[in-house]
């Protein structure tokens, strides 16, 4: 029995040794940030589509003007630059493919984009008699560094609660995807005019001692509560 005491009293020591041998809290240096470990980079991509034409009847297959229309206004969101649309050269519809591409720059221009913006060239594309039109532009795009690469952190045993390998990857992977325009994580929108008549009415009623709120109707919906002050 007294063996078995001095065992369990060993065992107490050493754990109260290694105990004294980790610092118990953490410090600054622990601090670990998941947009320094796994920043988000916003970098140029190429957006691209293939609009097919119809050989026989020497214009845009069927269907291909609203997804036109579509990338045009993608353009409009997110574009950087100039839209490119290049036709085949060498191939057999090739003819069918120049009367199309008057029908994507009437398209571009009835969508709100101005002739300047759109480029014209050619690619070679022989051997391909259903070689399409192809649209093309630069744009934004955010993304983060992959995740799920180092399990090695056994989190069930971490008393100190110190961040694991992938700690804040999945965040930093999910905001890059769903950030609206990438440019906005490289500088701040303008801001827009201020309303100079409003500012004045204010500080003219705020000399005058007069209340400096929107005088509001029955008719107004905008309260929070019908609750009485």
């Amino acid at each position: 029995m007294i063996r078995y005491v001095r065992l369990i009293a060993l065992g107490m020591v050493a754990v109260g040794a290694a105990g004294c041998s980790m610092p118990m809290t953490n410090g600054e240096e622990q601090a670990v940030s998941p947009t320094e470990h796994y920043p988000i980079v916003v970098e140029p991509q190429v957006v691209t589509m293939a609009v097919a034409v119809d050989d026989g009847m020497q214009r845009l297959a069927p269907g291909e003007t609203e997804r036109v229309r579509a990338f045009a206004e993608r353009w409009k969101a997110r574009g950087q630059g100039m839209i490119n649309a290049a036709t085949p050269a060498g191939s057999s519809n090739r003819a069918a493919a120049m009367a199309g591409l008057d029908e994507v720059k009437h398209i571009l221009r009835s969508s709100g984009v101005d002739s300047s913006a759109v480029t014209v060239s050619s690619y070679r594309a022989e051997n391909d008699p259903r070689a399409p039109i192809t649209l093309s532009f630069v744009t934004l795009a955010a993304s983060a560094a992959d995740c799920g690469a180092d399990w090695s952190k056994n989190l069930a045993f971490n008393p100190r609660n110190m961040p694991w390998p992938d700690f804040g990857c999945s965040s930093q992977h999910n905001f890059a995807a769903l950030v609206a325009d990438p440019r906005d994580l490289l500088e701040p929108r303008t801001s827009d005019p201020s309303d100079d008549m409003r500012r004045s009415q204010v500080l003219d009623k705020y000399r005058q001692g007069q209340p400096t709120e929107t005088i509001r109707t029955t008719n107004d919906t905008g309260n929070v509560s019908t609750v009485a002050h």
